[in-house]
């Protein structure tokens, strides 16, 4: 049996994925060895065989079909086949040493094998948990409406509010602070935030990272002569940067009791304002959840940015995020570049790729997404 060719011809079956069905969806991280005799071809050459070694050691421990024939002529043995089918793909690998020892050149890697990786479609399988800060609502209202309307802000906010805190992994603050802005803007320092300057917040006061600021505008005004049209625009923002992160629109009307005159609807009684509020916001609690998962459901991928010699994402535990999470992004020399989490805060992550020969630099800015991986 000629064991380089034999050698040769595993590896691309490796490469490739041939094979039958995978066996399991699980990863596993193994570490092998795989060694090759100097030959007389060259430092190069021995060192490529020793890989290769190594490689079909990783897909044999990640589960392998071996079989076997043979074929004669005249009664005489002229060949002798083995054919390897990986039950999983070597996905990402990682040189740990190299070198060479008593006349052979020995590679030790570590190398994730598994089925090729899926990005986490069902993202709400995992929760968000939010903190969501409001504030009163913006009132717009038109000049032809009962003078009573502009005595419903309280009561619209109420409900509101109220919708937001019924969602699930939602922990709600109120402000009634109406001079402050939602956020703050990236480019402005600490000490010159609107909101402290207008409010005498101190930076210890500030809302922790991640929170977010729920914004509504409503514009109330007649629609015909007896209904009463709510135009509602809803905005979840990132409180550090000002950037909308949800936006959805609402938009309902009720029709005032008929035939009244308006001097008869500028003094409605209390428990009617109640019920037309009640009306107008009927399906605030959909309009409220769709807003929500909007954000709370959002796709685990973002841009690798570098800090130091860091790579990191904007988004951790409290965004859905465990340490059974791989990222992933297409690869070159392998066929995907697998990182791990080093480290998880509650709305940061700090990733390392499992091939701890590529630098963080040359991979910042690169799109990764998740996936699970075994526990």
């Amino acid at each position: 049996m000629r064991i380089g060719a034999l050698i040769g011809f595993l590896a691309l079956s490796i490469c490739l994925g041939a094979g039958g069905t995978p066996a399991s969806a699980e990863n596993l991280t193994v570490e092998v060895t795989g060694q090759a005799a100097e030959s007389g071809l060259g430092r190069a050459t021995t060192r490529l065989r020793a890989l290769e070694a190594a490689l079909i050691e990783a897909a044999i421990m990640g589960g392998a079909d071996i079989n076997g024939y043979s074929a004669t002529s005249n009664g005489i043995l002229v060949s002798d086949r083995l054919i390897l089918r990986p039950a999983l793909r070597i996905l990402d690998y990682s040189i740990l040493s190299e070198g060479e020892s008593g006349g052979f050149y020995r590679v030790q890697l570590r190398a994730v094998v598994g089925d090729p990786p899926v990005a986490i479609v069902d993202s709400c399988a995992r929760r968000s948990e939010l903190h969501i800060n409001t504030y009163p609502l913006r009132l717009k209202i038109d000049p032809m409406t009962p003078a009573w309307v502009e005595t419903l802000g309280p009561a619209l906010r109420d409900r509101i509010d109220a919708a937001i805190g019924a969602r699930p992994s939602v922990s709600l603050t109120q402000s009634n602070n109406t001079g402050a802005m939602p956020g703050r803007s990236a480019q402005v320092g600490l000490d010159m935030d609107y909101a402290a300057l207008t409010s005498g917040t101190t930076v210890s006061q500030r809302a922790p990272a991640g929170t977010l600021t729920y914004r509504a505008d409503i514009a109330l005004r007649m629609q015909g002569r007896n209904s009463l049209l709510l135009l509602l625009e809803s905005r979840l923002i990132d409180t550090d940067t000002n950037a909308i992160r949800a936006h959805s629109l609402f938009e309902q009307a009720v029709r005032l009791s008929a035939n009244l005159p308006l001097r008869a609807l500028n003094v409605l009684a209390a428990r009617d304002r109640t019920t037309i509020t009640e009306k107008l916001l009927v399906g605030i609690d959909a309009h409220i959840e769709s807003m929500i998962d909007t954000y709370a459901c959002r796709p685990l991928e973002g841009t690798l940015a570098l800090s130091g010699d860091r790579l990191t994402l904007p988004f951790g535990s409290k965004d859905g995020l465990t340490r059974h999470h791989l990222a992933f992004s297409e690869g070159e020399a392998t066929p995907y570049i697998l990182f791990e989490i080093d480290r998880l805060a509650d709305h940061s992550a700090v990733l390392r790729p499992i091939d701890r020969n590529r630098s963080a630099q040359s991979l910042a800015g690169m799109q990764v997404r998740f996936m699970e991986q075994a526990q």
